[in-house]
């Protein structure tokens, strides 16, 4: 089914994200990694995230899932989750009978496991061995699909697992996940065509429901005026009291032209322009408590 998935469209034009794992889907931990990953997108790497999945442990949910962004042409797709050392741990072997290619201990990763963890390893019975040694079981390259492993830092022995230069598979673990996927991100930053934007925030008291016909005329007018290269969001911050509108603009849309659209929104919806760090700092932090 994905065995000749695209290596032939090198650039990268939009991502797609697959979250696995039951743990998320019945609440037991909050998912934040397709947020990173959004966040990276967007911000590092200047491409946009089409479509993010969360499926459950599950071989054939995990194919469908990835057929559904490989269908919506994501051109860069990280996997998270469901590579660890327990039964339901299956994220290799679904992604190699996806491609139908062999999954099998490989031998680098192990190395690497020993040199990292050695004495971790010499104290373990040997079926615990086994089960960390899943973690080295990893899809095999074989006929027309590629598969690398990019080590990204000496003291990790965990593998980012690449099939065909589009689907990466990276550890559920946030601080693991933010951190192989900077490294990711470094390796295929070549490859991506950045869709640049100039983009503006202006922050209101005024409620969504108050200035959502005004936004809705606006928008209008930005889209047969500019091609619909020019966007506008609103977004409330409960905590805060305050509405923030963004206005986007691609690239080819003239600055001055952009800033008179700015300037329209503030007026309206009576507000004042912030610049993307205040915009940031509504949406990661609370108010203070007086």
């Amino acid at each position: 089914m994905f065995r000749n998935l695209t290596r032939m469209a090198s650039s990268i034009k939009s991502a797609g994200c697959l979250i696995i794992g039951d743990e998320v889907l019945n609440g037991k931990i909050l998912d934040t990694n397709s947020f990173e990953f959004a966040k990276y997108c967007f911000k590092e790497l200047s491409i946009p995230v089409k479509k993010t999945i969360v499926c459950g442990d599950d071989q054939d949910d995990i194919i469908r899932s990835l057929k559904t962004l490989t269908d919506e042409n994501c051109d860069f797709i990280v996997t998270s989750g469901g590579i660890g050392s327990t039964h339901d741990d299956i994220t290799y072997d679904a992604l190699a009978a996806a491609f139908k290619v062999p999954c099998t201990l490989d031998k680098e990763t192990v190395q690497r496991m020993q040199s990292i963890r050695g004495l971790y390893l010499a104290g373990l019975k040997k079926e615990e061995l086994n089960a960390f040694y899943r973690m080295a079981t990893l899809p095999q390259p074989s006929g027309d699909t590629k598969v690398l492993k990019l080590f990204i830092d000496d003291s990790l022995w965990v593998p980012i697992v690449g099939l065909n230069d589009k689907v990466f598979v990276l550890p559920g673990v946030p601080q693991l996940f933010k951190r192989l996927l900077i490294g990711l991100g470094e390796s295929v930053k070549p490859r991506c065509v950045s869709q640049e934007y100039t983009r503006f925030f202006v922050k209101t008291r005024r409620g969504e429901l108050s200035i959502a016909p005004f936004l809705g005329e606006i928008q209008k007018r930005c889209d047969a005026s500019f091609n619909k290269k020019v966007k506008i969001g609103s977004y409330p911050h409960f905590d805060w009291k305050i509405v923030t509108v963004s206005i986007i603009g691609d690239k080819s849309v003239p600055e001055l032209d952009l800033r008179k659209v700015v300037d329209e929104v503030r007026k309206n919806v009576e507000g004042e322009e912030i610049t993307a760090a205040e915009e940031d700092h509504l949406t990661t932090c609370s108010p203070p408590h007086v």
